[in-house]
């Protein structure tokens, strides 16, 4: 308690810079607990795992083509052969996720949900607790776990054990189970899981889970220890070509505590947001070192007393320590209940949904305590080990010398500030300018005023009357029924031949149906050739970037083969963007509508009119043709919006974290000059005596800063760059950084940093010589 009323006495001595030194570390903190919520979230996904040590994944990757293809997946028949190969693999399980919705039904009660396909011995690998059943009979397929709030939504508060679901108006499932409700930070999700013996009667093959190709199988894997990954690894590589010599398609396998963050990628963000909180709390911690360093200065006789009365060195330094402590306490303590408060605006900012609770677990508490003991070291160290260093005798003297000396180190921390901010703000201004380029990109195909329809049930057996009435609606302009959309094309394969290809040569092609109206729709150009002209039209257009590969001149009465048939090239579509945006246009063949499995979509163009009653519209005309499966839609831009939420949810963070730089940048300013004006009182009272005009005077103050500004930004540039470079390395198309980014955003630095600068000078060169005289 004396420490504290101690601190609190000092603080009242300097309270402006104490309360700007004060404020800009708790500005900067609340950045980096912000940082630390998401990174905390990010990292924890699929962490509740109990057996996430010994889990591993298994997928495919082509080599055939001109560059490696990876599989989220593998053919189905890998995960069955493995488990019997291996006595290390204690259980496999192969998964299908939701790709789509699917009706679910109980007496009234109808809804579309996200139904997945499993294993079984899912349940052993991953835990997913039942809250009531288990996993049914071995040997049944036609069951089903649900998750808690699914079974809520169709039966209530009464158990749904062995009850009779009905699935996609086809299928009577029995519920087995029901499970906890996934959690958010799982990469695994669903509403309904049934086994995944049912997929062969869906797709009418019994084959289809037994064929060694087909990569749009999730392998899991329960190993007996830890340890026994690496053999596991090592040896399967090749397992597809023991049964299919010629195959070009590979395994990996992976743990699957890498997969969110090193399998997708995600730790490039983590990364660069850890980053950027070790430069706001270190801009932070040096403008809060470089104000109590200013006011240990002011107090430097005190210390020479207390050293003549008999003070040692090292009890100088606890006491600096201990002030120091209580005011970094005060701060957290502070950052940590705004933050709390001002959580739930984060989360609608980023899209997450991250509990303030998640901070009292013994990892993040750690972390917690070592950022507060190295900000206690950091802040406390040039006071308590320079300044306690003097001789009493020197001490007593009027401290020019020691101000003097501060001199170097002030400028080395301002020069940091400048420099942190200067990166945060340039690397916002690039996020900004990706983002708003893949936004605007020429895509090759509209996306405004274009929504789209899953065909489900009648809808899909009836499509081409559903098609026909839903053009007869005004405000409707065309319609074309396609398997996939374009930003999901989920059907592709290497088997395409054509005269003079090296036959090592198998690239990755993607088999994309449509029908006649599909050019009309969605507005793709022809370079070469014509577009179907009929439902049924035999024959196949390419887009450029198969053209490419292939290398011909000209494809007029060109044909190509594939998997035993021969197509008639009727001609090349300029090249669109579909599925990712990292990677490059990848080959694509467009054929008509011949198999019924391809039958998925109805995407339609409106006109200008009342989209709502459009809507409303295509509803009526598609509950008189299926009336049982709600109608579901979307539209095109939202599809876009989809894939570019985390590009947009990182230039949010980092706008964010910028604003939070600026504060600091201008706190620590602030705090800088009024020292720096109050150290110069007598010379600038001596200065306007001599008749020196105000001007020249407020010009005499910004130039340190001017200096140090621009040393910062020196260092600052070629980081931003080589760091900004690195993240664009990820997009296949993405802008060049250009010097004008750097440039815009040290202007605005400077801008704020002058105006806040010249702000206090005036104030100072317009104070009464007289005063500044007697100053002392």
């Amino acid at each position: 308690m004396k420490n504290i009323l101690l601190t609190i006495r000092r603080l009242k001595k300097n309270k402006t810079a104490a309360l700007l030194g004060i404020s800009g570390l708790i500005v900067g903190l609340i950045c980096v607990m912000f940082i630390f919520f998401w990174i905390i979230d990010e990292v924890s996904y699929d962490r509740f795992h109990d057996k996430i040590d010994r889990t591993f994944v298994v997928h495919a990757f082509l080599e055939g083509g001109q560059e490696k293809v990876s599989f989220d997946g593998c053919p189905p028949a890998v995960g069955p052969s493995i488990r019997d190969e291996y006595p290390e693999i204690v259980a496999i399980s192969r998964y299908r996720p939701p790709f789509n919705e699917y009706l679910l039904e109980f007496g009234e009660a109808k809804y579309m949900e996200k139904v997945a396909f499993a294993d079984y011995s899912l349940f052993d690998i991953m835990s997913f607790p039942f809250v009531t059943g288990g996993r049914g009979e071995e040997d049944v397929k036609s069951k089903v776990v649900l998750t808690r709030s699914t079974a809520e939504k169709f039966f209530g508060s009464d158990n749904p054990v062995g009850r009779i679901i009905e699935y996609n108006n086809s299928i009577d499932l029995t519920v087995v189970g029901v499970i906890e409700d996934l959690p958010e930070n799982s990469s695994i999700q669903f509403s309904a899981l049934m086994p995944m013996s049912n997929l062969s009667n869906l797709f009418n093959s019994e084959n289809y889970l037994n064929t060694w190709y087909n990569n749009s199988f999730i392998t899991y894997g329960l190993l007996r220890e830890p340890g026994d990954f690496d053999k596991v690894a090592s040896s399967i590589t090749n397992r597809i070509q023991e049964e299919m010599p010629e195959s070009t398609n590979y395994l990996r396998a992976y743990q699957f505590a890498n997969d969110y963050l090193y399998e997708k990628n995600h730790i490039r963000n983590i990364h660069i947001f850890s980053l950027i909180a070790l430069m706001v709390l270190l801009a932070a911690t040096l403008n809060f070192i470089n104000l109590n360093t200013a006011r240990s200065l002011k107090q430097i006789k005190e210390t020479g007393l207390r050293k003549t009365l008999g003070a040692t060195r090292q009890s100088l330094i606890r006491m600096i320590y201990a002030d120091i402590a209580i005011i970094c306490l005060a701060a957290f303590l502070i950052a940590v209940i705004i933050t709390a408060a001002a959580l739930p605006v984060f989360n609608s900012f980023i899209g997450k949904t991250i509990d303030p609770l998640v901070i009292f677990s013994w990892q993040p508490l750690l972390i917690l305590g070592l950022i507060y003991l190295a900000t206690v070291f950091l802040a406390g160290s040039y006071p308590a080990f320079f300044l306690t260093s003097f001789s009493p005798a020197r001490t007593l003297q009027s401290g020019k010398k020691s101000t003097k000396s501060k001199g170097l180190f002030r400028n080395v921390l301002i020069t940091v500030i400048f420099l942190v901010s200067l990166m945060l703000l340039s690397s916002t201004l690039i996020i900004s300018r990706q983002t708003a380029y893949l936004q605007k990109m020429d895509l090759g195909f509209d996306k405004e005023q274009v929504l789209y329809i899953p065909l489900e049930g009648r809808l899909k057996d009836r499509y081409k009357v559903f098609k026909k009435e839903v053009r007869r609606i005004t405000n409707i302009e065309e319609a074309a029924v396609m398997s996939y959309l374009p930003f999901r094309i989920g059907n592709n394969g290497e088997g395409w031949n054509w005269a003079g290809k090296d036959p090592e040569f198998k690239p990755l092609v993607t088999d994309w149906r449509v029908d006649e109206d599909m050019m009309a729709t969605i507005g793709v150009e022809m370079k070469e050739g014509t577009f179907f002209r009929t439902p049924d039209q035999e024959g196949v257009i390419i887009n450029e970037a198969f053209a490419n590969i292939i290398g011909w001149d000209s494809f007029e009465g060109k044909s190509l083969e594939a998997y035993g048939a021969t197509f008639r090239v009727l001609g090349v579509m300029k090249n669109i963007h579909f599925n990712s945006f990292s990677k490059e246009i990848q080959p694509l063949a467009l054929k008509t509508l011949i198999d019924e499995w391809s039958i998925n979509y109805l995407v339609i163009r409106t006109g200008g009119g009342d989209i709502q009653e459009t809507l409303s519209q295509i509803r009526d005309v598609g509950r008189k043709i299926e009336p049982d499966i709600p109608m579901d839609y979307g539209f095109f831009d939202q599809e876009m919006n989809r894939i570019l939420a985390p590009e947009r949810n990182l230039k949010a963070l980092v706008w964010i974290f910028s604003v939070f730089s600026v504060i600091v940048l201008v706190l620590g300013l602030l705090g800088v000059i009024m020292f720096m004006a109050e150290q110069r009182t007598k010379e600038i009272g001596i200065r306007k005596c001599m008749g020196e005009p105000v001007t020249s005077i407020v010009g005499r103050l910004i130039k340190p800063f001017l200096i140090t500004g621009l040393a910062g930004f020196a260092v600052a540039i070629p980081l931003s760059w080589f760091l900004m470079n690195r993240w664009l390395q990820g997009f296949a198309y993405r802008i060049d950084v250009s010097i004008w980014i750097f440039m815009l955003a040290g202007l605005l630095i400077l801008f704020v940093a002058i105006v806040t600068v010249i702000f206090q000078s005036v104030h100072a060169a317009n104070r009464n010589p007289v005063e500044a005289l007697r100053y002392e």
